[in-house]
């Protein structure tokens, strides 16, 4: 065989035309499928860099009383740890942000706060020092650090002498007990410091039981335990506990680590890795196309070889061995391709990828090995047919049509089916990437609640030793809030704790008055504390009574805002303005239980706003005053501003404000709400980009292939011509004759493709927005515009037909 690619190498030297198309369609493919299983890869096939992933699992929280996914509460998870006998360690974590001072310009640091056997869970060694061992993370636990790598190299230059150095976060000392390793970035390469939640213990909810503060727990399996056994251990736990506290708990449901971290993004991108290999499909199809042209081209030489004495499978391997040299050349050659592919898709499709996965895309050696199987594959699928077709010629047939120019029926079936096959295959892609241009559309253009345009937003956190006061946030944020309301260019400032689309929340159970304070009428609320321009900074209509003023104060009656969707369902039908709502009690000091109900007058009712994600409306949403936030404000506040001009503008002299009023106060997380909403955006857009662009090139590589098909049908059936055309045919008749057989072709593959999509469509449900599977007017659109490439593929070979001179064609025979 190796003999036989040499010899194929060497004759491409005398068609060099031919092997470079063969060779590029193929690197088109080859180059395509290669570029797409490096962004798939670490998120489909490699494992979690943690020790035995497959044996850690993660509880997704259920509330007794919404339904909806919640956070782990400490006491919950302590039962769960303390109470099961199918865990071999259990652990839990929370994201949290500190603000690194006394080091010269503040730094905000991507911080864990860890509880139980968060790092025993992992199993990953430290590379210098040691980690917080179980036992030192609960209350009362000690000020210590651990880093990761990138943090080490970063801010200590990857000194060995880091270990004993002192942290100070928010103005607290923390000292760097050990370095993780390079490869443990879990959950996130963004976490800089670990830190033991038990030493912020008395500003957690630590012992309520239904407080959901961000915080999720894992967990691994002991062994020979599976997750239904674990799953009916911890139903077991939770059930005494219902019976303990006399009401329903959040119940945990198992599910593997793996698939709880990849999400909805694993189902996206399996799409995407059969999208891209129909293009692989249709480019070793409009090869083996060639092939089969070249094949009738070399009828007389094979039949020379048989007589000579060569047997059917030496011929069979050296036609094979050409198909083989055209992939290897094409494997070459699309990993150029991927290289450059990436470049390009990296950035298109990071904001989809979990952070987790991002950093891990490239060119590896799994990349390479899966290039050599496409490209063994692709010489496989372009050479076997036209191969077995040309080890059974017949010599003696073979020797007549040598001179005659004909062609035999059944071979040109062959190339008409693989092209018919190419259009069924274009046509599945282009339906599936028209679906999702209408899905993004009508996302772009969903009513959001608010207007974006124009918004600056930024993040402002303080440390909290020094900012330990609400009259102490709420001084400095009055103070920086004036400064940016004066600012050139700026109409509208405001301060919110959280954002639409910003990936976060703040929710609690809220209940109007008149219905029992109990679990089983709660309802969860989005909460948002604002300043009063808020909703006139992101252009939130009141659709009645009145928005917050500068009256709305400590002193004076308490007041919220709701939104439109609460209104309705708290008070169908009836004027919610002076109706009471209640989701607050009162401090208890040294309690975190509360004390009596807080009722709150509404004064407003807001449009709702799609906060979480622009595929759904959002919860029911409640608004107070900033200054009149019983339970504080958040000493992370986001300031928003409406501009004139571009917002992104504003960032130094905002920047300038902050460090003004506090030097060791960052402005984090800079941007306009506008990007917020194409981040909202990037999964949709990026299946739809990339959808797009492998259905266009699927569908000129069938266009290609019904133009090589059509060619090649007037180049041998041309002495059939010159005598139609001799016997008094018509140029039109000729002209229909080639026409009418690429359309017959093109109708087949349509039909064949239209009853494909039927199936494939139904995996892209869950991606779409406001367009059904079968939507009819995409599906007739892109039929239409496929059957309008073919006619246009199909008129070069039909308008070279009426040309053939029968005079010259009747000489010749």
């Amino acid at each position: 065989m190796i003999q036989e690619l040499r010899h194929a190498f060497r004759s491409f030297r005398k068609r060099p035309g031919f092997a470079v198309v063969a060779a590029l369609t193929i690197a088109l493919g080859i180059g395509a499928n290669s570029a797409v299983f490096s962004l798939v890869k670490p998120m489909l096939f490699d494992p979690l860099p943690v020790e035995r992933p497959s044996e850690l699992v993660r509880p997704n929280v259920i509330a007794p009383a919404t339904g909806f996914s919640i956070s782990t509460s400490i006491p919950n998870f302590r039962d769960w740890r303390e109470r099961s006998t199918s865990f071999a360690s259990f652990g839990l974590n929370m994201n949290e942000s500190f603000t690194l001072t006394g080091s010269g310009t503040p730094e905000v640091l991507g911080t864990r706060l860890v509880l139980g056997d968060f790092f025993e869970t992992l199993g990953v060694e430290p590379l210098l020092g040691r980690w917080i061992p179980a036992d030192a993370t609960f209350a009362g636990a000690a000020p210590e650090a651990v880093i990761s790598w990138g943090f080490w190299q970063r801010r200590y230059g990857g000194s060995p002498d880091v270990l004993g150095q002192v942290l100070e976060l928010d103005g607290r000392p923390f000292a760097v007990i050990g370095v993780m390793p390079r490869s443990f970035t879990f959950p996130s390469p963004t976490t800089d410091v670990y830190l033991p939640m038990g030493f912020f213990s008395n500003q957690l909810c630590w012992d309520v039981r239904d407080c959901s503060q961000g915080s999720w727990a894992i967990a691994r399996l002991a062994p020979g335990v599976t997750i239904g056994q674990a799953q009916a251990d911890l139903d077991r736990i939770v059930d005494g506990i219902d019976r303990e506290e006399g009401q329903k708990a959040a119940r945990p449901k198992l599910e593997a680590l793996t698939a709880a971290v990849v999400g909805d993004a694993g189902a996206r991108f399996r799409l995407l890795l059969g999208a891209v290999a129909f293009v692989l499909l249709i480019a070793c199809a409009n090869v083996a196309s060639l092939l089969l042209a070249r094949g009738e081209e070399r009828r007389r030489e094979v039949a020379v070889r048989t007589a000579l004495g060569a047997g059917r499978g030496a011929l069979f391997r050296h036609l094979l061995a050409e198909s083989l040299a055209l992939a290897l050349a094409g494997g070459v050659l699309g990993l150029g391709i991927a290289a450059l592919g990436l470049k390009l898709l990296v950035p298109l499709i990071s904001p989809v990828l979990p952070p987790l996965f991002a950093q891990a895309i490239g060119l590896d050696r799994g990349v390479l090995a899966f290039t050599f199987v496409a490209t063994a594959a692709a010489g496989v699928l372009t050479g076997v047919l036209p191969a077995i077709r040309g080890s059974r010629a017949d010599v003696q047939e073979a020797m007549r049509e040598a001179g005659r120019g004909m062609v035999g029926s059944a071979r040109q079936r062959l190339r008409s089916g693989i092209v018919v096959a190419e259009v069924a295959l274009s046509l599945v892609l282009l339906i599936g990437a028209g679906l999702m241009v209408r899905s993004l559309s009508n996302l772009r253009n969903v009513d959001k609640g608010f207007n974006g345009e124009n918004v600056f937003t930024a993040e402002v956190p303080l440390p909290r030793v020094r900012y330990g006061t609400k009259d102490a946030v709420l001084r400095f944020y009055d103070d920086l809030l004036r400064r940016v309301q004066a600012l050139p260019g700026v109409t509208a400032a405001s301060l919110t704790n959280i954002i639409p689309l910003g990936n976060s929340s703040w929710e609690r159970g809220i209940w109007p008055e008149g219905v029992p304070i109990e679990q089983a009428t709660v309802n969860s609320v989005l909460y948002h504390i604002v300043s009063p321009d808020h909703f006139a900074v992101l252009e939130i209509p009141i659709l009645q009574g009145r928005t917050f003023t500068e009256a709305d104060r400590d002193g004076a009656p308490l007041v919220a805002i709701v939104d439109e969707t609460m209104a309705e369902r708290f008070w169908p039908g009836e004027d919610p303005i002076g109706k009471r709502v209640t989701f607050e009690t009162e401090e208890v000091p040294g309690s975190h239980e509360g004390g009596a109900r807080i009722w709150r007058t509404v004064v407003g009712v807001a449009k709702n706003v799609r906060h979480y994600e622009l595929e759904t409306a959002s919860r029911i949403q409640v608004y107070v005053a900033m200054h009149q936030s019983l339970q504080g404000v958040s000493s992370s506040m986001r300031i928003m501003a409406h501009t004139s001009g571009d917002p992104l503008r504003l960032a130094d002299a905002v920047r300038r404000e902050v460090r003004d009023l506090d030097s060791d106060v960052p402005l984090t997380e800079v941007s306009t709400m506008e990007r917020h909403v194409d981040d909202a955006l990037a999964s949709t857009r990026a299946l739809s980009d990339m959808l797009a662009v492998f259905s266009v090139t699927a569908a000129v590589l069938a266009a290609v292939g019904l133009f090589g098909v059509l060619s090649y049908v007037v180049a041998l059936r041309g002495r059939e011509i010159g005598i139609r055309m001799a016997m008094g045919a018509r140029a039109v008749d000729v002209l229909g004759m080639v026409a009418r057989q690429g359309l017959v072709i093109a109708l087949l593959g349509t039909a064949i493709g239209l009853a494909g999509a039927v199936a494939a469509t139904r995996a892209l449900g869950s991606a779409l927005f406001g367009v059904a599977p079968l939507e009819p007017g995409t599906w007739a659109t892109v039929t239409a515009l496929l059957l309008g490439i073919a006619v246009a593929a199909s008129v070069v070979p039909a308008l070279r037909a009426i040309r053939v001179d029968p005079m010259r064609v009747l000489r010749e025979d």
